[in-house]
């Protein structure tokens, strides 16, 4: 293989892919929902609920911080052990 006319002997850098950088601060819509194993349609419709946060919008990027989001989590699921009926089995045995 010939040296690259530009480079020359040196391979360009290639730039790494998100999946693959350094650990991050901040997630994309698609990459927060799946986060959490759910749709981004579902994502959105848990923001609509306030269950998650709105997000921020940093030029043309909206952005969720992943502390945020973990705290967002935690609190859904206190809300929804809080909120959860009583199973009417509870205490019986077979």
């Amino acid at each position: 293989m010939s040296p690259h006319p530009e480079f020359g002997d040196a391979k360009p850098q290639v730039a790494l892919s998100r999946t693959t950088s350094q650990p991050r601060f901040a997630l994309r819509r698609n990459e927060a929902a799946t986060a959490f194993s759910i749709s981004p349609t579902l994502f959105d419709e848990w923001i609509r609920l306030g269950w998650m946060p709105e997000g921020r919008k940093i030029g043309g990027v909206k952005l969720w911080d992943v502390d945020e989001l973990r705290d967002a989590w935690h609190a859904m699921g206190d809300h929804l052990r809080d909120k959860s009926e009583s199973n009417p089995f509870d205490g019986i045995t077979a």
